[in-house]
């Protein structure tokens, strides 16, 4: 008789499901404002609201990437599924954000990326794309 659980029940990867959840909510919660004096951030969820466009696709990956870290503990299929669907997610948020910097007008200085106003998006997806990933390696190879 066979006592292991049935494939259906979720078995999570703590590791992968976090680290993709927080890159989500990174992605979303604003990065930088394009000078002090604006009120506007730019954001995942400042595109969303504008249009939409190809920056959905970010939040497409990182979804099916959290729903795959449920049954990430009991597939290494569906481990590696996650893994793929996160650095998916990674690139395109990153092309999102780095076609952000290139909307903000030219400024004179060598460091003018470094005195932006940062928000907490950036860094939040920095760790959960991390912590992700090390997730995702961590399922694979046990």
């Amino acid at each position: 008789m066979d006592d292991s659980p049935p494939w259906y029940r979720p078995q999570p990867n703590g590791l992968l499901l976090t680290g993709t959840a927080t890159a989500l909510f990174g992605y979303l919660t604003p990065w930088f404002r394009g000078s002090p004096r604006r009120q506007w951030w730019y954001s995942g969820w400042g595109y969303l609201e504008k249009e939409g466009g190809w920056t959905w696709w970010v939040i497409v990956f990182l979804v099916l990437a959290i729903c795959a870290s449920l049954w990430a503990g009991r597939s290494v299929e569906l481990a590696l599924f996650a893994a793929g669907a996160t650095v998916a997610g990674m690139f395109l948020a990153g092309a999102v954000v780095a076609v952000s910097l290139g909307m903000l007008p030219e400024r004179t200085g060598i460091d003018w990326v470094g005195e932006l106003p940062f928000g907490m998006g950036m860094p939040l997806m920095a760790i959960g794309f991390g912590t992700a990933i090390a997730g995702a390696l961590a399922a694979v190879r046990r």
